[in-house]
């Protein structure tokens, strides 16, 4: 499996719960260290937590809805088949592919939809890098 050679580090922090309410959790990280070169985006990605990988799609950029905290830059990962709370831990981000610019999207239904597609877009390169 190639990687971008590019990693976000950082310790889970509380976000406010968007993923949650339309079905997608995220772990919310405040990045302590960040490969140069990262641009904003949508990637696949693989997340070191607790010594375990991890798969899972990481958002990296400003909100993609809503108009609050326009201009905060996010750091959220969706991790495959994950459920332990894992707040004040420190996980390990290392990027593997981009899949899109960050965009906004003018309703939670344009957003669910994407997400989607990003996750399908993230289980074909594991199935093909697999």
């Amino acid at each position: 499996m190639s990687s971008l050679g590019m990693s976000i580090s950082g310790r889970v922090v509380k976000g406010i719960q968007k993923g949650s309410q339309i079905g997608y959790p995220t772990i919310n990280i405040q990045p302590v260290k960040i490969s140069r070169g990262i641009e904003f985006g949508v990637y696949v990605c693989m997340i070191l937590i607790e010594q375990r990988d991890y798969k899972g799609v990481m958002h990296y950029g400003n909100k993609s809805i809503g108009t609050s905290d326009i201009e905060k830059i996010f750091c959220e990962v969706y991790v495959f088949d994950f459920a332990k709370d894992i707040y004040g831990k420190r996980v390990d981000v290392n990027l593997l592919k981009k899949i899109r610019d960050v965009r906004q999207f003018d309703s939670e239904e344009d957003l669910v939809k994407q997400i989607k597609s990003d996750i399908i877009t993230a289980n074909k390169y594991f199935q093909d890098y697999a």
